[in-house]
């Protein structure tokens, strides 16, 4: 799915390249969420100094980016986008340790538009290929003993999530946006473990042509 998902992009950035004055309009956007259950808690403590912080691990928050489509109907007040981004939880540490939880959301999304800077919309996501990743992590096991050099990968399956999402805009080319996305994640541990990974969000978004 994912690589049909690109090239329809990649066919749509020509086709809006080609046709003049075409109502289909590339876009780059980039954003920050919050929310979901923790998957991982961690702390980091940086060398030389006795001050520790927590940079958890959690199922919806992180730093979105996207590459997409928006498609105006020119007879009624309502668009179309379509989009493929990455979105991102991390933490680093100070040893070259690397713990994040990336997943490849694909979104739909129907708006409505009230005026032609103000706009709603809803829609479908689906965060594909979510996992969680530890690369040279120090771990804590619940004894108290500390394990250097963990490598794992614990992968998830996601669901159809919905997106419910307002934007304005400050010129006829850039959106800023705040947003709400309700959808979940589960994976096999002892047994089968659903996290919520609910979450709000800012963004903002750049639209070509």
């Amino acid at each position: 799915m994912r690589h049909i998902v690109v090239a329809a992009l990649l066919c749509g950035f020509a086709y809006s390249a080609q046709v003049e004055g075409a109502a289909l309009r590339p876009f780059l956007g980039l954003g920050y969420t919050s929310g979901g259950e923790t998957l991982l808690p961690v702390t980091v403590s940086p060398q030389g100094s006795s001050t520790q912080y927590k940079e958890d691990i959690s199922a919806g928050a992180g730093v979105e980016g996207r590459v997409g489509l928006s498609f105006r109907l020119s007879e009624a007040p309502v668009s179309i986008r379509a989009s493929y981004g990455i979105h991102n939880d991390q933490a680093n540490g100070i040893t070259n340790e690397r713990i994040f939880f990336r997943r490849y959301p694909v979104e739909l999304i129907g708006y409505y538009h009230f005026t032609d800077r103000a706009s709603v919309g809803i829609g479908v996501r689906r965060a594909t290929r979510p996992a969680l990743r530890l690369k040279n992590a120090q771990l804590t096991t619940t004894g108290g003993t500390k394990v250097s050099g963990v490598n794992a990968v614990v992968d998830f399956e996601s669901s159809t999530g919905v997106v419910l999402e307002g934007e304005w805009l400050l010129t006829p080319n850039w959106g800023i946006g705040v947003r709400y996305v309700r959808e979940h994640f589960t994976y096999d541990g002892v047994e089968r473990v659903r996290v919520n990974a609910d979450h709000i969000g800012v963004n903002t978004q750049w639209y070509f042509r």
